[in-house]
């Protein structure tokens, strides 16, 4: 640091600024009170500001800017978020073209231009601005308060001070150490603790070509919150892979692990997933928390009709109870809540899982391990001889799995599992599918739950709006009679981060197996023959639990259309009774 600050003078005094006394005087106090140079000189008398500013931006071969004199244009600050302008000390200034001038405290940062110019998409022309102007600059275009993005931004810029890894060992890929680390270890902290606060399921961080995207999962949707110099990954993942027991040397082929932490008084499970991938290694955290209270089955959205068939279903005697949906439906919480509403100490209930994603306090809980043999299917054989009454099987994957799960239906249990299927109906083809007899199935199934999650409108920035003639098509099956529709749109704010939306609800369609349907089952009737029968007795799809959402103005159309397929006509309504339409409008 010495060697530049004596450059800086030299540079002066070269320029014939100031004196090599005056020079000489302002470097004695420095050995004394240590300051930027500059400012001495400053302080001092012997330099203006002004002056000051030509000379360091001549010695850097960069224009100065004075921000006292050319505030920056509207158009410039849209070009860069205030989090980055914070964690760099860059503001933009000006637009020219497909240039954008960057006023900066060090104009020679080129980590700071790199990400700027691949943040906006355009060249980058350097400027340099007094320091203590441009923060007082950048608080005034973007407001001074601190936030957490800010304390990320900070970390993320120590990190790389203090980054003194070889950038050849990082090439050559050599084993970096936990020491190694260290510089990122904030930085890691503060990404888990922002997205645990925020409420996130999954953290992802992604390399790309020129930095690493931080995305964190909130209700359902992807946000990006961050970038991160590239040159961070290395020790980004092999800080992961330490705090996960993984091999941080081997970067061939994908591995997972699990780090449990403490924040805020509370235990925390993290399932990481390593995918090798193009730019690096793709790093995805699952987010478990083990101290959340459940939902109970009230709570999880069910409509009261809908709550009313599932609570008969779970209390039957013995037979199998299907939740179907795709994978992050809310599916298993659905029969965590199911097992907490039934479990009591006259009655044994057993799981399998794959994994055990939360405890429950009174229920005896097994994790499927497939590297050693232990399947859903022979661990399910292994429960049944435990004497359970009540067996959740985490998923039926395979034919073996379900044929086992029926096996046990027959002998007196009940049996609750997920499966992977469209809606409540296909589940009956998709278990054909694996070879299950029909006869069976049919004799044991209770019934078919299939459900999604729907992002809830914020309360605090929702809109009312008149439907459009397209959209009065897709919600006219769902209307009661003279209802007038109003439709609810998502604006953003600062409560739902600019979304729209805040909180998930489920919606569900239930189909009870009777005599009729059974008979159905057992003979390999098609499908849409199936969905005729189930309507007849009160079966009615997604779409009318969603619908009725969407007319409350608890989410909007397009979110529900995102999720559900939904029809401009409801074909199904022809097989059903006239007088019981509106029971069964009522019902959704």
């Amino acid at each position: 640091m010495a060697n530049v600050k004596k450059r800086i003078g030299e540079h002066l005094v070269s320029l014939k600024l100031i004196t090599n006394e005056q020079l000489a005087q302002a470097l004695a106090i420095q050995r004394e009170t240590p300051a930027p140079l500059g400012s001495i000189l400053v302080s001092l008398g012997f330099l203006s500001e002004d002056l000051l500013l030509n000379a360091l931006a001549s010695q850097m071969n960069v224009s100065p800017w004075r921000l006292e004199e050319k505030s920056p244009t509207v158009e410039a600050l849209r070009r860069v978020p205030g989090h980055i302008c914070r964690a760099y000390h860059v503001l933009p200034v000006a637009v020219r073209g497909d240039l954008l001038v960057l006023a900066m405290r060090n104009p020679l940062d080129l980590d700071a231009i790199d990400l700027v110019r691949n943040f906006s998409n355009m060249r980058i022309e350097p400027v340099l601005a007094a320091s203590d102007r441009l923060v007082k600059a950048i608080d005034e275009s973007h407001g001074g308060a601190p936030t957490a993005q800010g304390r990320l931004d900070g970390l993320v810029s120590q990190a790389l001070k203090d980054y003194k890894i070889d950038p050849n060992r990082v090439a050559q890929r050599e084993d970096l150490t936990e020491a190694d680390t260290r510089p990122v270890v904030g930085l890691v902290n503060q990404i888990l603790a922002d997205a645990i606060r925020l409420g996130a399921s999954d953290v992802h961080i992604e390399p790309r070509a020129r930095q690493v995207d931080i995305r964190y999962r909130v209700d359902g949707m992807l946000l990006k919150v961050r970038e991160v110099p590239l040159s961070l990954h290395p020790m980004l993942a092999t800080r992961l892979k330490i705090m996960a027991q993984l091999d941080i040397v081997e970067f061939r082929v994908p591995q997972d692990g699990r780090v449990t932490v403490e924040l805020d008084d509370r235990t925390i499970d993290l399932r990481v997933s390593v995918l090798p991938n193009q730019h690096g290694q793709r790093i995805v955290l699952r987010i478990l928390d083990k101290t959340a209270s459940f939902k109970t089955l009230q709570e999880i959205g069910f409509s009261e009709d809908h709550l009313r068939v599932f609570r008969t279903q779970i209390r039957k005697p013995y037979g199998i109870l299907l939740v179907t949906g795709p994978t992050g439906s809310g599916k298993t919480t659905t029969l965590y809540a199911a097992l907490s509403e039934l479990k009591g100490a006259s009655t044994n209930i057993m799981t399998c899982e794959d994994p055990i994603e939360y405890e429950i306090d009174g229920i005896s809980q097994s994790q499927v391990n497939e590297k050693v043999g232990l399947t859903f299917a022979s661990q399910l054989r292994a429960t049944l001889r435990q004497d359970p009454d009540i067996i959740m099987v985490g998923e039926i994957r395979d034919g073996e799995t379900a044929d086992t799960a029926i096996r046990a239906a027959l002998t007196g249990h009940l049996v609750l599992s997920t499966l992977h299927c469209n809606d409540a109906p296909s589940s009956i083809p998709r278990l054909l599918d694996m070879e299950v007899d029909p006869f069976l199935l049919s004799t044991c199934l209770v019934g078919v739950v299939s459900q999604r999650l729907l992002r809830l409108l914020c309360p605090d920035c929702r809109e009312s709006v008149a439907p459009t003639e397209e959209e009065l098509q897709f919600i006219s099956g769902a209307l009661r009679p003279n209802e007038v529709p109003v439709l609810w749109k998502a604006k953003g704010c600062g409560k739902c981060f600019q979304t729209g939306f805040k909180g998930r609800t489920a919606v569900h369609e239930i189909m009870s197996i009777n005599a009729e349907i059974s008979s159905a089952i057992s003979s390999g009737e098609p499908l849409e023959r199936l969905r005729e029968r189930a309507a007849v007795y009160g079966y009615l799809p997604l779409a009318h639990h969603a619908l009725r959402l969407v007319l409350s103005g608890h989410t909007s159309l397009e979110e529900a259309r995102r999720q559900i397929l939904l029809e401009s006509q409801w074909e199904h309504e022809a097989v059903v009774e006239p007088e019981m339409l509106p029971a069964l409008r009522q019902a959704s």
